[in-house]
């Protein structure tokens, strides 16, 4: 392991407790979305310690061993445009902020780790000025050529400032699925409350694993999620910051999301009771107990154990098996189940994965339009959460024949009783 692109926290990185438990160990992986070309696939990509701990102090769960944030942005090909449904889910949400907050027109809006300008684009629509600021040069490209503004760096206090000089206060700072994926959270919201104007607001949403956990939702952790937040995490680091949590929200995507609303600490507007109510949920549910989370590694041991049986079964009795799904998740569910050896190859709708090689394996991956060409027996649902949207897409591939295997949240088989009832 390369001491100079990893590193072990030994203290928390928020409020420099050292009593840090591991509560969660899942097999080592490669950095999870670095999907090679074929001229790569003879380079060895290292694994690395994925594993979540908690802070006695405060709270906070966390990856203990942080990967460099450069080497993960190196290569980076995920686009938010090819998330199921993530288009209309951000223009509802645009068009939300907007009307609960009074965003005036052509007020400034800033999304951070803009990706591809989705959000920026659901701002646009809403009459907004909008920047966006992107680590990832070759998406910050395609955002730009779009007409959506967009900043290639990583959000620091100078990024603010110079924001803040060009543009003004921003009454809306966006952070989409990706404020876990921050290393130094303290100084990225500082900086945050920087750029903030007097009456804005900064507005979070990421995945909430407290909803995750109930349906055996492990795969969303990887090497890019340095944290995995409660509402009450995020109101300590708030306040550390100079920030006020004054609203939280359970969202449905991604198996289960959080959305936070903060004001800067001198902002006039009254916290809501949602943010000590899901507080008061979270302490019931033991979500600062380590015992929590060692009872959520042993079921998806068992869900591991019933999905290797199958594919076991399947294969000896020469059945073909596809999975579908090349994304940063499917590559944790791929090496914690330690399914890599039954797979052919893999499918996916993003283009930008076809003729590529899964991390680490190097399962190659090709347009989903291959199932009905070579009509593998089974296709493994690896990207599941999203089980519906795909089954539908693909009504001719069991049509023709073909059977889904859905690993989690419990192994089924659709349609059932198939290859004479004696193997699923």
């Amino acid at each position: 392991m390369n001491d100079n692109v990893v590193r072990h926290d030994s203290h928390c990185r928020l409020c420099g407790s050292a009593e840090i438990t591991t509560v969660l160990r899942l097999n080592p992986t490669p950095l999870e979305d670095q999907f090679v070309t074929e001229d790569r696939t003879v380079i060895m990509q290292p694994r690395y310690p994925l594993e979540l701990a908690i802070c006695g102090g405060c709270g906070y769960l966390h990856l203990p061993h942080v990967v460099d944030p450069a080497a993960s942005y190196a290569d980076y090909v995920y686009v938010s445009g090819v998330t199921v449904g993530l288009r209309g889910h951000y223009d509802d949400y645009a068009k939300q902020v907007v009307q609960q907050f009074g965003i005036p027109a052509d007020s400034l809006a800033v999304d951070l780790g803009s990706n591809d300008g989705s959000m920026l684009a659901s701002f646009k629509r809403q009459g907004l000025r909008v920047v966006g600021v992107e680590p990832a040069g070759n998406i910050a490209k395609q955002a730009n050529e779009a007409g959506l503004t967009t900043i290639n760096d990583f959000f620091t206090q100078k990024t603010a400032v110079e924001i803040r000089e060009q543009h003004g206060g921003a009454r809306v700072i966006s952070a989409n699925y990706m404020y876990a994926n921050i290393d130094d959270v303290n100084a990225f919201t500082e900086a945050v409350a920087t750029l903030l104007a007097p009456d804005g607001v900064f507005v979070v949403q990421t995945g909430y694993h407290p909803e995750q956990m109930k349906i055996n939702m492990f795969d969303y952790v990887y090497h890019e999620h340095f944290s995995y937040f409660t509402v009450e995490v995020i109101q300590t680091l708030f306040a550390r910051c100079g920030m006020q949590l004054i609203h939280a929200e359970k969202m449905t995507p991604k198996g289960g999301s959080i959305r936070l609303v903060g004001q800067v600490a001198t902002g006039t507007r009254l916290p809501h009771e949602s943010v000590q109510r899901l507080i008061e949920e979270e302490r019931r549910e033991g979500m600062r107990l380590p015992e929590t989370y060692r009872k959520f590694e042993r079921e998806i041991d068992v869900r591991k154990n019933d999905v290797l049986d199958l594919l076991r079964r399947l294969k000896t009795a020469g059945k073909s098996i596809v999975g579908f799904g090349a994304s940063h998740s499917t590559t944790t569910l791929i090496y914690h189940f330690e399914i890599g050896s039954f797979i052919d190859y893999l499918v996916d709708d993003n283009q930008l994965k076809h003729g590529r090689y899964s991390p680490g394996l190097h399962l190659p991956v090709s347009s989903s339009a291959r199932l009905y060409k070579d009509r593998p027996d089974y296709v493994i649902i690896l990207g599941w959460q999203h089980q519906g949207s795909i089954m539908e897409r693909h009504e001719g591939y069991v049509a023709a024949g073909g059977h889904w295997i859905v690993p989690l949240p419990a192994l089924r088989v659709l349609p059932p009783g198939i290859a004479g009832d004696s193997i699923p």
